[in-house]
């Protein structure tokens, strides 16, 4: 599992790039302001590595994005650790700033750049708190430079600022950590609604006592499937299951003893299924099997294995043996017949003639 939560890592991806042409923005205004004074060969080697910083910054947004798409958990933490690489090289250049500032620009220029890392510290609480390590890095790693610059003054406004900066450092990490337990919240929020969301599609499409589709999925998905098959001329097979004398189980053994062979019996025929197939239940006792790209010869083949499965199948509840066997009718899916409603109305047909031949056959 990633160090942080991938949302969390999405709005770090989200935001960089706005960050970067804040970067650049400032960076130029840098640029305008200290030309008069610090040696051109200087400045604009600062600049250069500023630009090849954001160049560097969109690549790790970029790794980010690939590995988060790969559910690549490694690749994710090594992106992390680079991530925090260039912040920390990214304080440097601002640290580098601040220095050629001191060696070359005036007082009080230094309160500028005092200025210039306290915004970009500010600005940096929206675009990198999501990693919440990575910021604690960078925001120490910036403001160090600044504290021991102040210090080096001594005087009484750059020890005023000191003061300031003790007390801004430990609201700002306050915020940033309210920002990240608020996303944090929101991203806890949103799966609980989409598990509960998808919860209730679940429950919306299946069957509450076997957990296999219930009638209306099948009769949305089929009317699908049918259509594709007709259009690429596949072979497609409708089984109509039917459980033969349920009532008389029911009346014997009790409706808990009827619900438990109907689980056990759906239990049974999903082994035998293809991920492909489409299995629900469409009646009390009643079943449907859509066998996709299967010809009508296949259908019957897997229809009687699995009416003789069924047959020699021993249900035992509550120590009390229970026999039973299904009767099933068998549709094909064919130029003249590729309506859903047709199909459905031949297969049970078909079922009903399997009945009346005696039950426990099937009838194609």
């Amino acid at each position: 599992m990633p160090n942080v939560h991938p949302k969390l890592i999405e709005v770090v991806i989200n935001q960089t790039p706005r960050a970067m042409a804040a970067m650049l923005v400032v960076s130029f205004a840098y640029l305008f302001i200290f030309i008069p004074f610090i040696p051109l060969i200087f400045i604009f080697t600062w600049l250069l590595f500023q630009i090849i910083l954001v160049a560097y910054r969109l690549q790790n947004v970029k790794m980010f994005k690939k590995h988060l798409q790969n559910k690549d958990t490694i690749k994710i933490n090594k992106a992390e650790v680079y991530f925090i690489v260039l912040n920390v090289f990214q304080a440097a250049m601002w640290a580098i700033a601040s220095l050629l500032v001191l060696a070359y620009a005036p007082q009080p220029f230094e309160f500028v750049m005092f200025l210039v890392s306290v915004g970009v510290i500010t600005a940096a609480t929206l675009s990198m708190s999501s990693l919440y390590k990575a910021y604690l890095i960078f925001i120490f790693s910036l403001i160090t430079p600044q504290i021991l610059i102040m210090l080096y003054y001594g005087d009484e406004q750059h020890i005023a600022l000191v003061i300031f900066i003790m007390i801004y450092i430990p609201a700002i990490i306050l915020l940033s950590k309210t920002m990240l337990n608020n996303r944090i919240s929101s991203i806890e929020a949103h799966e609980a609604l989409e598990k509960s969301t998808e919860k209730f599609r679940q429950l919306s499409i299946t069957d509450a006592l076997t957990n296999i589709y219930n009638r209306r999925y099948f009769f949305e998905i089929a009317k699908n499937i049918i259509l594709i098959a007709s259009r690429e001329q596949k072979c497609t097979a409708l089984l109509m299951l039917d459980v033969d004398y349920f009532k008389r189980i029911n009346d014997t053994f009790g409706h808990q003893a009827g619900d438990f062979v109907l689980i056990e019996i759906v239990k049974s025929i999903k082994d035998t299924m293809r991920s492909s197939d489409l299995f629900a239940r469409v009646g009390g006792e009643e079943f449907a099997i859509l066998l996709n790209n299967t010809s009508l010869t296949k259908a019957k083949v897997i229809a009687e294995k699995i009416r003789s499965m069924i047959e020699n199948k021993e249900f035992i509840y509550n120590t009390v043996s229970i026999k039973t066997t299904i009767s099933i009718g068998i549709s094909e899916v064919n130029e003249g017949n590729f309506l859903l409603e047709n199909v459905y109305k031949k297969a049970d047909t078909q079922l009903y003639k399997a009945k009346e031949n005696g039950r426990n056959r099937v009838c194609p």
